[in-house]
C-alpha cells in the first residue's frame, strides 16, 4: 500500500532547508508520497537559472541581512518570510502526480473557507490574485513539486527585494508585484481564525493540509523526523558559486520573453566567434539551457550557422525556439 508521510521542521536556515529537501528527494522511497512543511525566514530564493543581479536587489539583500538562497527547480525569484509557509510533495516517478498533489493546496484552502484556484501552469490564486507559485524537479526517477502559500507576507518587502521585469509584469496584466498577489488571511471566512496570531494561523494551514493529503490519497498520514544533513549538501546551498553562479564578460547580452518564460542570453566573444556563453531564465525547464550554452559555444556569430544548429532528439522544443531567436537577433 502507498504511505503518506509528513516531515516537519522548525528551521528557518533556507540553506539548511533546501539541503534537506535535496537530500529526501534523492532518497525517495518506492511507494511512498512524502510532503515536506517548512518556512524560511527573510529569504529572497531565485530558481536554478536565474541571474541574481536582474531578478533582485543583491545589494539591498545584502544590507538588510536577508538571506538570497537558489533552488534546484526552475521558475522566477519569490520572497519568503515567516508569513508564508512552503510545502513540497516528494515521491518516484509512479507515484508522482502534479495534479493530485495540487488538489491538495486547493481543498486544504478550502478546509479554511477559501475559495483557492489553480491558474496558469503553476500559480494558485483567490480573486485573480497569486499566493502560491509552484516549481518543479526531476531525476533519476525522483521528483519534488513545490511551492509557497502566502498566509501573511509583508507586501512591502516583495517590491524591495525583487526586480519583476516589466515584460513579465505586463504579460500578467499587472502594474506592480504587489497588485499581483495576496494573502491567504484576507480571505480566510472564519472571523475568529483569522483573528489569531501568525503562528497559529500558520499551525492551522499545516494542519489542513496533512488532513486533505489524507483525503485526496485515501491514506493515513505517518508524521517522522527529519534525518540529519549532511554538512556538505549544507554547504552546497550556502556557497557563493551556486547561490550568485559564475558571471561572464559578456559583449552581447539578448533577452527576450517567450510564452513560457524570460531568457536572456549572454555571449563573450572572441573576433567573429563565441568564446563563452551564459543562459538565465525564469523558465520551469531546468537542464535545457546548459545544452543550447555547449551548442553555441565556439561558433560563429552568424544568423546562418546558428539558425542551422539543432538540439539533440529528445531536448525539449524550447532549446530550438532559443537557438532560432538568437539566430534572428544577430
Amino acid at each position: 500500500m502507498m504511505k503518506l508521510k509528513i516531515i516537519r521542521t522548525d528551521v528557518t536556515n533556507p540553506y539548511e532547508n533546501l539541503a534537506l529537501e535535496e537530500l529526501l528527494t534523492m532518497n525517495a522511497s518506492e511507494g511512498e508520497v512524502l510532503l515536506y512543511l517548512w518556512q524560511n525566514a527573510h529569504t529572497v530564493v531565485i530558481g536554478r537559472n536565474q541571474n541574481p543581479w536582474r531578478e533582485c536587489d543583491v545589494e539591498a539583500i545584502k544590507r538588510d541581512g536577508i538571506y538570497l538562497a537558489r533552488r534546484m527547480s526552475g521558475g522566477g525569484a519569490v520572497y519568503h518570510d515567516m508569513g508564508n509557509l512552503n510545502f513540497t510533495f516528494i515521491a518516484r516517478d509512479d507515484l508522482f502526480d502534479i495534479a493530485k498533489q495540487t488538489d491538495v493546496i486547493l481543498l486544504a484552502c478550502r478546509l479554511l473557507g477559501i475559495n483557492a484556484v489553480k491558474n496558469g501552469r503553476n500559480d494558485l490564486t483567490v480573486e485573480e490574485k497569486k499566493f502560491s507559485g509552484h516549481a518543479y524537479f526531476s531525476t533519476g526517477g525522483c521528483n519534488y513539486h513545490h511551492g509557497t502559500i502566502m498566509m501573511n507576507v509583508v507586501p512591502e518587502d516583495l517590491s524591495k527585494y525583487l526586480n519583476v521585469p516589466d515584460s513579465k509584469l505586463k504579460s500578467k496584466g499587472v502594474a506592480s508585484v504587489k497588485s499581483r498577489v495576496t494573502n491567504l488571511v484576507d480571505h480566510i471566512s472564519d472571523e475568529e481564525l483569522a483573528g489569531k496570531p501568525l503562528p497559529v494561523q500558520i499551525e492551522t494551514m499545516k494542519n489542513a493540509l496533512v488532513l486533505a493529503a489524507e483525503k485526496v490519497y485515501d491514506a493515513e498520514a505517518i508524521s517522522s523526523d527529519a534525518p540529519k544533513v549532511p554538512q556538505h549538501l549544507i554547504d552546497k546551498y550556502t556557497s557563493e558559486e551556486w547561490r550568485l553562479g559564475v558571471r561572464i564578460p559578456f559583449e552581447k547580452n539578448i533577452i527576450h520573453r517567450f510564452e513560457w518564460g524570460e531568457v536572456e542570453v549572454q555571449l563573450a566573444m572572441k573576433g567573429e566567434y563565441i568564446n563563452e556563453v551564459k543562459i538565465y531564465s525564469d523558465s520551469l525547464e531546468t537542464e535545457i539551457f546548459s545544452t543550447v550554452e555547449d551548442l553555441l559555444r565556439s561558433r560563429k556569430y552568424d544568423a546562418a550557422e546558428i539558425g542551422a544548429l539543432k538540439a539533440p532528439l529528445g531536448t525539449s522544443a524550447t532549446a530550438n525556439e532559443i537557438l532560432k531567436y538568437i539566430a534572428m537577433s544577430i
